[in-house]
């Protein structure tokens, strides 16, 4: 039986957009240039929660595919 995959390159990419996003954010509250490009930041952060969501999905595909190893395989003979 293949080991279930818990975690992925996208969703660790996704965690550190969003941790990137939320202290730019928190810079962004602190001090008035920063505070210029909290825009920017609201989008970092959206690309953050898009990776995460892209890791979840190839998780739970991966997952599925390898608990029917059957379906993978096909014989060309």
């Amino acid at each position: 039986m293949a080991r279930k995959e818990k975690i992925n390159g996208e969703t660790i990419a996704g965690i550190a957009l969003m941790f990137l996003a939320l202290l730019f954010i928190w810079a962004g509250m602190m001090n008035p240039i920063w505070a210029r490009i909290l825009l920017a930041d609201y989008i970092i952060l959206a690309i953050g929660i898009g990776f995460i969501l892209l890791g979840v999905i190839t998780i739970r595909r991966n997952n599925r595919s390898r608990s029917h190893p059957e379906e993978e395989h096909t014989s060309h003979y």
